[in-house]
This record gives structure tokens, C-alpha cells and sequence, in this order.
């Protein structure tokens, strides 16, 4: 396989430059990653337990970088997250399959969570959990849901926007797999 070096080299340099500045921002907490990561596919948001205080859900119309209208819910939440995989498959033109990977090998711990998503499969357990529906012209005040405490085990998230107040990520590492094709 050949390579251009010079090119090679400059987009090796600026993409991990990104993701470093990404990962800082990440881990100084505060930080919205809705465009480096966003898209239709969305980013993955996998774990052993997601253990959750004061949880919110609402409808939402979200943009991504394909699309600026994405049907969504949107929710709110601290929690305690172990085993955190969170990635991002990317096509690179010449160079196939590429994941970015962010995995924490301790508990982490964040407060202020906004996280937007379309998708999500895990064994949820609820305590105190509250459905309403509300007369209102407004689609998002139509319905909602709201939990004290909510456990997911093996969650599988498909996401497109994280915000964190403030989040703490013991043992993180941030690695760039080539994929199989």
C-alpha cells in the first residue's frame, strides 16, 4: 500500500490534534461534542452499568452534520458510569474504516449530563418512574418522563450530542483503530 507522506502526514497531525484537543476538553469537563461527532450514523455510547440520579427525558428535533432536522429524545441526568466505551466510526477517503475510542477504566463521574439520542437498548430499572402527557402546541411539552434512579445495565446508546457539566474519567485512553473491512 503506498502512502503520500506529506499528505499522510499533515491530516495524521491535524485529526489528532482534534482529538486530543477533544479529549482535554473532555476531560476538564464542560464540554459539548455535537459537531466533531455528530452525524446520522450518530456516536456510540457503550458500558457495563450506568447508574443514574435525577433523570429527565423530553422530545426533541435535533441537527447533525448531515441532517439539521433529526427526530430525538433528549435527556438529563447525573450519573456513574462503569466500563465507558464511547466511539466514533469514520470513513476515511484511500484509508477504509477508522474508530475513535474513548474507554475510562475506573468510575465515572459526571453531573449535568445532556445527552441527545435516537437509540438505545439496555435492562432498565426504574424507581419512581413518571410518564405524563400534556395538552400544548409545543411537541417537546407533549410528553415526558422523569426517574429519581435508574439503572441500565449493558447499555448500547446511539447518541448525537453530550454535554457534561463536569465529568471525571479515570484511567481514560483515547485510541484511533483501523477497522477490518
Amino acid at each position: 500500500m503506498k502512502y503520500r507522506g506529506k499528505l499522510f502526514w499533515i491530516s495524521l497531525t491535524v485529526s489528532m490534534a482534534l482529538l486530543l484537543s477533544v479529549a482535554l476538553g473532555i476531560y476538564a469537563g464542560g464540554v459539548a461534542m455535537a459537531v466533531p461527532l455528530a452525524g446520522v450514523g450518530g456516536f456510540y455510547i457503550e458500558a457495563d452499568r450506568i447508574e443514574i440520579r435525577d433523570f429527565k427525558l423530553l422530545p426533541e428535533v435535533g441537527e447533525t452534520s448531515e441532517k439539521k432536522a433529526v427526530p430525538q429524545v433528549a435527556t438529563q441526568m447525573d450519573a456513574d458510569i462503569k466500563g465507558l466505551k464511547l466511539y466514533k466510526d469514520l470513513n476515511i477517503p484511500g484509508q477504509g474504516k477508522v474508530r475513535v475510542l474513548i474507554t475510562a477504566s475506573g468510575v465515572v463521574k459526571s453531573t449535568g449530563m445532556v445527552l441527545d439520542m435516537t437509540k438505545i437498548s439496555a435492562d432498565h430499572s426504574f424507581k419512581k418512574l413518571t410518564i405524563k402527557e400534556e395538552a400544548s402546541s409545543d411537541f417537546r411539552k407533549k410528553f415526558g418522563m422523569d426517574a429519581p434512579h435508574l439503572v441500565l445495565k449493558d447499555p448500547k446508546i446511539q447518541a448525537h450530542y453530550l454535554f457534561n457539566n463536569s465529568i471525571s474519567l479515570p484511567g481514560m485512553k483515547l485510541e484511533v483503530q483501523k477497522l477490518k473491512k
